[in-house]
């Protein structure tokens, strides 16, 4: 699919998949460097219009600075969004969450740091960079139905890091009474520790929410590369869900604009039923 780039045009959120489901989406957007194409001055319209017309109830972007975040935001205003810079709790790319307003309100936000001193910053073993996941606690307006939604970022180089911030994610107790997502960029395929931590019956009893859904739409890596052909590889981004609830529906997302592609990763889109099967 492609989509058309207007000027001006005004963003409507779509509408999602019912009262009783919610829409996740998690998305790398690129950090903005020099010698990519497209740069983010080209993607960011096409990327927030795809998210608009997918019309997620709570998306999770990762290395998204501070301007990219803003971009974002005033293109997408009904959103709600939190995140902070991973140098210095300023500066620096964020796993920034961004959520439905009209649908939820903000219980707590917080910003862990991947390492042995998760509220400062920092970076754990060996890790090239520092790392973060943010978690947010949403009620339902209607409902108060709570969610516990964390987006996190695992590093690219430090294979134990990885594995250090699933279990860190995995002790974090989920907040009293609610439903626990977790979703983001692990740099991690299905065989890896961190999925199998993140996937197991141990911990939060978090499962895949790829797995068993009815509708499984998309190519199965989420890594392109900027290459539009490049569908085949593996699975690094993920939405890991409470096992006690049903996914209706998965797809990895591999819109263009003028035959290239919006991010170097496809973003991931799950319907989640928040009542239990």
């Amino acid at each position: 699919m492609r989509i058309a780039i207007t000027a001006g045009l005004t963003l409507l959120l779509a509408t999602s998949a019912g009262a009783e489901t919610v829409r996740l989406m998690s998305y790398n957007i690129r950090v903005d460097v020099e010698g990519d194409n497209p740069r983010w001055a080209e993607r960011r319209d096409p990327l927030a219009r795809q998210i608009a017309f997918t019309g997620p109830d709570i998306f999770g972007v990762q290395e998204a600075t501070q301007p990219a975040v803003a971009d974002l935001a005033s293109r997408l205003p009904v959103y709600g969004h939190y995140g902070i810079g991973r140098d210095d709790g300023k500066a620096g790319e964020t796993t920034t969450l961004f959520y439905n307003s009209a649908r939820f309100t903000l219980v707590k936000a917080q910003t862990q740091w991947c390492s042995k001193t998760p509220d400062v910053p920092s970076k754990d073993a060996d890790a090239a960079l520092p790392r973060t996941f943010t978690r947010l606690i949403l009620r339902e307006r209607k409902s108060g139905r709570l969610l516990d939604i964390r987006n996190a970022h695992f590093d690219h180089i430090g294979v134990v890091a990885r594995e250090n911030c699933a279990r860190q994610i995995e002790a974090l107790p989920r907040w009293p009474g609610a439903a626990v997502m977790v979703m983001g960029d692990f740099n991690s395929g299905t065989d890896s520790a961190p999925y199998k931590l993140l996937s197991d019956e141990t911990g939060l009893n978090l499962k895949d929410a790829r797995k068993g859904t009815a509708i499984d739409f998309g190519p199965t890596g989420t890594f392109n590369d900027f290459d539009i052909r490049q569908t085949d590889g593996d699975a690094i981004d993920h939405i890991f869900v409470d096992r006690a609830l049903k996914v209706t529906r998965f797809a990895v997302l591999t819109d263009s604009f003028g035959g290239r592609v919006i991010s170097d990763h496809f973003p991931i889109v799950a319907d989640v039923k928040l009542t239990k099967k």
